[in-house]
């Protein structure tokens, strides 16, 4: 029995999903310059999740009737090596400028509207460049891009900064 349980295991995951095998890519507001180079330098994603609320009833005798409420979609966070030009942290630096200024003394510059980007997340397959499953995250803008610690005593290491996104939401396909 345990034998014919096995099998049936190793048969249902075959050789399993890989979680170093996926791409990240952005269309939109977030592209010029460095879209590709934010493909090739980020190190780590995610793929994205979402929690349907709960709309609780009360009835009689102290119980409750649940329903499903709205969806809502966490922050989607990248971790994204830096490299010796700076150029791919300085496009998301100037893309969230798009948004908000970083002084108070100028104004946000663009429209912010069309400034929203399409990230794409997809799993790729075993051969490394089919895709399995592809996510679109809708209406992007970074909410956070992170600090970069500096040390002398970080000799053999690259620096690396994590990127925050914000969408409305994500399709599916694949």
């Amino acid at each position: 029995m345990a034998l014919a349980t096995l099998s049936t295991l190793k048969q249902a995951i075959g050789a399993g999903a890989r979680p170093n095998l996926f791409r990240v890519t952005s269309a939109g507001g977030f592209t010029a310059g460095s879209g590709s180079d934010f493909s090739i330098l980020c190190k780590a994603a995610a793929l994205p999740g979402s929690t349907l609320g709960i709309i609780e009833i009360p009835v009689a005798g102290g119980r409750r009737f649940k329903i499903a409420g709205d969806r809502t979609f966490a922050e989607w966070t990248t971790t994204v090596i830096n490299n010796g030009t700076y150029n791919v942290r300085r496009q998301l630096e100037n893309y969230q400028k798009l948004f908000s200024a970083t002084d108070y003394s100028t104004t946000a510059i663009g429209n912010k509207g069309t400034a929203l980007s399409t990230i794409t997340v997809e799993q790729l397959g075993q051969d490394g460049t089919s895709t399995v499953k592809k996510y679109e995250l809708l209406n992007c803008f970074i909410s956070d891009i992170s600090t970069i610690d500096l040390s002398y005593d970080s000799v053999d290491a690259i620096e690396e900064f994590t990127v925050t996104w914000v969408y409305d939401f994500f399709k599916t396909t694949t």
